[in-house]
């Protein structure tokens, strides 16, 4: 799983990234800045944030997922005794850690979020100049709306919540198509020639006699 660590001190980041690196990437992030900048350029599974940063309180990250409409679960981590500060984070994000914790209280936190929000539905994904809306269905690039029918909408999103991975014929057809779409006709094989010609033939990549890879522009 991708967490964006939003944390100015850098021991703690440090010791954090050292104890979890082995279950999940980290991007990290100093400040307010950094963090919309590693959220307008990626896509994310939880963000993990200090309450109080340099340039602000971490809540101002809460206003731009929503209006962004992006959904993110958010593990607020503060040394605020105020119960009133305290609610406030459970209000904001969904869940908060009081300073100083465990590493394995930690470890516990992210675990039972990520699976609490695994079945959700991931609002929106990014590739670049690349963007794709869930629930409102529409893809754009470069600002620009790209026409998809549902399965080239199902089958690129897949591909953007594995990027980088080789999706083989039968992954995409357990995931996406019904066995006897596969089985009598080129379904699959004509939906990717689709999407190349929407959205440029540089985008998915054919790994021959294995499947079929999304690279990153």
């Amino acid at each position: 799983m991708r967490i964006l660590l939003v944390e100015n001190n850098l021991s703690l980041a440090t010791l954090i990234k050292t104890h979890l690196s082995k279950f999940h990437v980290f991007d990290l992030a100093k400040n307010l800045e950094q963090a919309h900048y590693f959220l307008d350029i990626k896509n994310y599974d939880l963000l993990l944030t200090d309450l109080s940063l340099p340039d602000g309180k971490s809540y101002e990250l809460c206003d731009y997922l929503k209006e962004n409409r992006i959904t993110l679960p958010i593990l607020f981590l503060t040394a605020e005794l105020d119960i009133k500060k305290r609610v406030s984070c459970l209000q904001n994000g969904e869940d908060y850690l009081l300073k100083p914790f465990n590493m394995l209280e930690l470890e516990a936190k992210i675990s039972n979020l990520l699976e609490k929000n695994s079945k959700q539905p991931v609002r929106k994904l990014k590739n670049a100049n690349l963007k794709l809306d869930h629930f409102a269905h529409q893809v754009h690039m470069d600002d620009k709306e790209i026409k998809l029918n549902r399965k080239e909408f199902l089958l690129l999103e897949l591909f953007l919540k594995h990027r980088q991975q080789v999706l083989s014929k039968a992954t995409l057809a357990e995931k996406i198509w019904q066995e006897e779409e596969v089985l009598f006709g080129n379904s699959i094989e004509m939906t990717i020639s689709h999407l190349r010609r929407k959205l440029g033939k540089n985008f998915i990549k054919t790994i021959k006699g294995v499947g079929y890879i999304f690279k990153n522009n």
